[in-house]
């Protein structure tokens, strides 16, 4: 299914961000609500409990007020003394009043109507006692039950604080919960958020890695196409466009090389004849220094017939993929065969060559393997190593072969490589930071045609790392190539 992506990689990364944050501010919004009600909620609770505790104490200190006023009026008969009571009891009301207003329960309103009224009552029974001077106060007793009242109605405030107390604390955790839950739910949501997004994200640049890394690998063919934000499709068509351009080149290149080669091959086997010709005396006896420009001459053009070779070979493989003509090969035979080729130079530098089987199956019976393709792989290692080992030094070609793979290892006591060169030494005309250093001389195409041969097969060549103490010190190829029964 085709993803539809924004215009632009801009436009993508805003769209990205707010969906990422949404669910955050989502569950800010949220927690910023349920704090304001808790907050609201409390608030009530505290300014209730006050308020209620306040008038408690308005209602003691009045009725101890009222009591006392009353008392002195009916012994001393000074009308000061009852409008003080009256003013206390003004205040008694005004203090029930703002109970009854406080959003009591209905334990509370109970018990503060039956305080009203037995106040009321008390009120009555002293107007009457003032106006018809009765000499009997037992009455006045009733400011103790009065006092009882309030000291319920208190009680009763305590208990309903409490109460309000424990369900704001409730109302809390509750809260307290739900954000909790929220987080969960809300945190793994955005997680897959910004996971989703980084996706939508990756996914064009993983393809744009993966096309250039293709072009970087000479690989062609394939259409580049990639799939996201507008100028990043405008990119991928600029690539598909590099490409096109790229294939071309490569497609000249190989022409170039091929005609190349093959006009220089002509003008060369001419000159090899008469250099042969020379050699052999058949324009008549040469003298020292002639044999020796005649050497130089038959040597150097040997060297540039394995160029032109070289680069034969790569551009076939380049152009398409190479058939194995699959036969039984003695292998023995065919490294002997490839040192006979060298056999010149190996006489005239002195080198000693060794050859080592590890077992009796390689040497009596016949491997599968492509013979042209496999002499060109151990030709050009073994070329390598007869050209930088030095007068009077080592080579050695051993084999090994278990169920699976046979290893060919060449080994050389020449100079080696750099670490420099060797993270470069299958590349194409590749030639080494240093000449006297690198195994990749001429063309710089012997190692790579060998790693596209050896591929072929379904194999590989690796360089092994040099053993310190070891009789070879130089160069050391590993040529795996599996088994064929």
């Amino acid at each position: 299914m085709r993803i539809r992506y924004p215009s632009s990689f801009l436009k993508l990364l805003l769209i990205g961000f707010a969906f990422a944050t949404l669910p955050l501010l989502l569950a800010f919004i949220n927690a910023n609500i349920a704090f304001d009600k808790l907050a609201e909620q409390s608030e009530v609770t505290i300014s209730n409990a006050v308020e209620t505790t306040r008038a408690g104490r308005v209602l003691q200190e009045q009725l101890h007020l009222m009591e006392r006023g009353i008392r002195q009026y009916f012994v001393l008969q000074d009308d000061t003394l009852f409008s003080n009571y009256q003013q206390a009891l003004s205040k008694f009301s005004a203090a029930t009043t703002q109970l009854k207003q406080l959003g009591i329960n209905q334990a509370q309103q109970d018990k503060l109507n039956a305080l009203t009224l037995q106040a009321r009552q008390l009120n009555l029974a002293i107007v009457d006692a003032r106006n018809t001077n009765s000499p009997t106060l037992g009455f006045l007793d009733n400011f103790n039950v009065l006092a009882e009242q309030i000291e319920a109605i208190i009680a009763e405030n305590n208990r309903a604080i409490d109460s309000a107390s424990t369900q704001l604390r409730q109302a809390a955790r509750k809260t307290q919960r739900n954000l909790f839950l929220q987080s969960l739910i809300l945190i793994p949501l955005t997680l897959l958020v910004a996971g989703a997004i980084t996706f939508l994200l990756a996914r064009p640049i993983r393809r744009m890695d993966s096309a250039i890394r293709s072009l970087g690998e000479g690989q062609y063919e394939a259409p580049i196409a990639i799939d996201g934000p507008g100028d990043l499709r405008i990119l991928g068509q600029r690539l598909d466009w590099l490409r096109g351009e790229l294939k071309d080149l490569n497609e000249q290149k190989q022409q170039f090389l091929r005609h190349v080669s093959h006009e220089l091959k002509t003008p060369l086997t001419a000159i090899r004849e008469a250099t042969e010709l020379l050699h052999d005396g058949i324009g008549g006896t040469l003298s020292r220094q002639q044999a020796e420009i005649t050497q130089i001459l038959r040597d150097n053009s040997l060297r540039l017939q394995k160029m032109i070779e070289n680069l034969l070979n790569y551009t076939r493989v380049e152009a398409l993929q190479p058939r194995l003509n699959l036969q039984q090969i003695n292998l023995p035979s065919l490294i002997n065969k490839v040192f006979d080729a060298h056999a010149l130079s190996i006489r005239n530098k002195q080198i000693n060559v060794e050859t080592q089987f590890n077992t009796q199956e390689i040497i009596t019976k016949k491997i599968i393997a492509d013979e042209e393709k496999l002499t060109i792989i151990l030709d050009n290692l073994i070329s390598n190593a007869v050209k930088f080992t030095p007068t009077g030094g080592h080579i050695k070609v051993s084999a090994a072969q278990d169920k699976k793979w046979l290893m060919i290892e060449v080994q050389d006591s020449g100079p080696g490589l750099g670490q420099e060169d060797q993270d470069k030494l299958f590349d194409p005309f590749y030639r080494g930071s240093a000449i006297n250093k690198s195994l990749i001389s001429g063309s710089g195409l012997g190692l790579t045609i060998a790693k596209d041969l050896a591929e072929v097969h379904g194999g590989n060549i690796r360089l092994a790392p040099s053993s310190q103490g070891a009789p070879f010190q130089g160069a050391h190829f590993i040529v795996q190539l599996p088994v064929k029964n």
